[in-house]
């Protein structure tokens, strides 16, 4: 299975093509077919005349294509951290789809903990959120962490503004809660990481 998701507000979708571009790619890679041309029409046109706020979910599977447009949930202006003792241990990271099971169970993990999301981790360095890119500063400088890991279209429209460098580098993860840190999603935003559990 593959999927996407982003936020609509009033017919407008920050970086809708690289959503879709992403879609596609995943579903070429994994389910080793391209998406209707039609199927896209539909999203972009239900996505243009859609008003007040949506937050629709785009999905592939035994070769049926979805699009449903559901209501937006809660949005944060601020996140918590929780960092689980297991480490990342997602088959596909590059993809958004078939371990969305398990990244909603550990989201729920961190929920029930009082945080807002779960750090994804390998060999002691910090990957991403269960269902958010994780960027760190050093001074003026950005930091990505490195892969394999989803490629976040939030992050890569924050990227393109950051008004300094930006590097890629691994960030461990006994440093990471001393760090400046936002988490970006399409439905939140950048979000400052205010807490580390």
């Amino acid at each position: 299975m593959v999927m996407d998701s982003w936020l609509v507000r009033d017919g407008q979708v920050a970086g809708l093509d690289l959503h879709l571009e992403r879609f596609a790619a995943s579903c070429r890679t994994l389910l080793e077919t391209a998406p209707p041309e039609s199927f896209l029409s539909e999203v972009r046109g239900a996505c243009a005349w859609a008003r007040g706020e949506w937050f629709p979910k785009a999905e592939a599977m035994n070769g049926q294509w979805d699009f449903i447009m559901r209501p937006v949930p809660p949005r944060r202006a601020a996140t918590v951290l929780w960092v689980p003792e297991r480490p990342d241990e997602r088959e596909h990271p590059e993809h958004k789809g078939p371990d969305m099971a398990g990244l909603l169970e550990l989201r729920a993990q961190a929920r029930a903990r009082g945080a807002d999301d779960a750090v994804l981790h390998r060999d002691g360095a910090v990957v991403e959120a269960a269902t958010a890119t994780l960027l760190f500063a050093r001074g003026e400088t950005l930091i990505r962490p490195p892969g394999p890991r989803l490629p976040g279209v939030t992050e890569q429209l924050w990227v393109e503004d950051w008004p300094g460098p930006v590097r890629t580098e691994a960030v461990p993860l006994v440093e990471a809660p001393s760090m400046r840190c936002w988490a970006l999603s399409s439905l939140h935003g950048a979000t400052e990481v205010v807490g580390w559990r």
